[in-house]
C-alpha cells in the first residue's frame, strides 16, 4: 500500500499532534502521504495538501484522526470512490472509529500489509422535490433528519414506505436513520439499536405529540418518503448533522439506501456487540 491519504480535526492538538507523527512514521517507510489542506497548512507541510476534486479517490486508505464526526464526514466524501477508512479515536466516544490513539502503531504496520477486513456500511441518499424540481440530495452514514427549527412550533410530517401511506407525525420532526445511525440520533430519540449488517432504514419521530407514535424498522431496498403537510415555522433537512436546508410546506423528502456504502477498516477480531457493550452498555469499563 503506497497512496495513504489522512484526514485530520484540526480543532484537536492530540489529533494534529498524532497527524505529525504519522506523517513522519510513512514517510520513513518511503511512503509520502496526503493531507487535507487545512491540516497540511497547521502542520507546515503544504507540500503534502491534497489538491481539489477527485484526488481522493486515489488513495488506496484513509486514515482520519479525530472523533466520530470527523470520521463521518470523511466517509461521506471518499465513500463514492470506494476508498477505504480508517478512524483514529482522538475524541470522546469514538463509536465508529477502530482505533484509539494509544494503540495505533501497534496495529499500523499490520493494516498496511493487509491484515485487516474491510466492514461496508449502508449509506442513505436524501433528495428534496419541490414543484417538479430537485433543489437538493445529500448522502449521510449515519441520518436525514427533517426537524423544526428553533421557534417553531410542531411540524406535522406524513410518512409513506414505498406506495403506502404509513403515519402523519406531529412532532419536532422525524429521523431516517441507516443501522449505523441507529446509535446516535434516533437512539435518543428512543429508537432501537440495529446491528449494521442488517439491511433496513429506521423512521423514528422526534417528541411526538401522539402517545402511539413509535420508530419503525423498513426494509433497505424500500424508499421512504417524507411529506411537510404542516409547519407553522421554520423547518430544515439535515444529513449527519449538517446545516440543515430550508424546507417549506409541500415539499417531498424521499430517502433510500445510497448507491455505494461506507468501507471502514476493522481488525480482524472486530465485533459490533464489543464495541456496543464498551461504548453504550458498560460505559465503566
Amino acid at each position: 500500500m503506497r497512496k495513504v491519504a489522512l484526514v485530520i480535526n484540526t480543532d484537536k492538538p492530540l489529533s494534529l499532534q498524532a497527524g505529525r507523527e504519522i506523517v513522519t512514521w510513512l514517510e520513513q517507510r518511503a511512503i509520502r502521504p496526503t493531507i487535507q489542506h487545512e491540516a497540511a497548512v497547521k502542520l507546515g507541510r503544504l507540500d503534502l495538501a491534497l489538491p481539489a476534486g477527485d484526488a481522493w479517490g486515489e488513495a488506496e486508505l484513509l486514515i482520519v484522526l479525530g472523533g466520530d464526526g470527523t470520521l463521518i464526514r470523511a466517509v461521506r466524501t471518499v465513500a463514492p470512490y470506494g476508498v477505504p477508512v480508517l478512524g483514529i479515536n482522538t475524541g470522546h466516544l469514538g463509536f465508529l472509529t477502530e482505533l484509539e490513539n494509544a494503540e495505533l502503531f501497534d496495529h499500523l504496520e499490520r493494516f498496511l500489509s493487509g491484515e485487516y477486513v474491510i466492514e461496508e456500511r449502508m449509506m442513505l441518499s436524501a433528495t428534496v422535490e419541490r414543484g417538479g424540481e430537485s433543489p437538493l440530495t445529500v448522502t449521510a452514514l449515519n441520518d436525514a433528519v427533517i426537524s423544526k427549527g428553533p421557534r417553531a412550533r410542531l411540524v406535522h410530517v406524513g410518512v409513506s414506505v414505498g406506495e403506502t401511506h404509513v403515519a402523519r407525525y406531529p412532532a419536532d420532526g422525524v429521523i431516517v436513520a441507516t443501522p449505523t445511525g441507529s446509535t446516535a440520533y434516533s437512539l435518543s430519540a428512543g429508537g432501537p439499536i440495529v446491528e449494521p449488517s442488517v439491511n433496513c432504514l429506521l423512521v423514528t419521530p422526534i417528541c411526538p405529540h401522539t402517545i402511539s407514535s413509535r420508530s419503525i424498522v423498513v426494509s433497505g431496498a424500500d424508499e421512504v418518503t417524507l411529506t411537510i403537510l404542516e409547519s407553522p415555522g421554520e423547518v430544515g433537512l439535515s444529513a449527519d448533522g449538517s446545516d440543515p436546508f430550508p424546507l417549506q410546506v409541500g415539499d417531498i423528502v424521499r430517502v433510500r439506501q445510497a448507491d455505494f456504502p461506507a468501507r471502514l477498516v476493522r481488525r480482524q477480531s472486530y465485533r459490533f456487540y464489543d464495541v456496543l457493550r464498551r461504548k453504550l452498555a458498560d460505559p465503566g469499563r
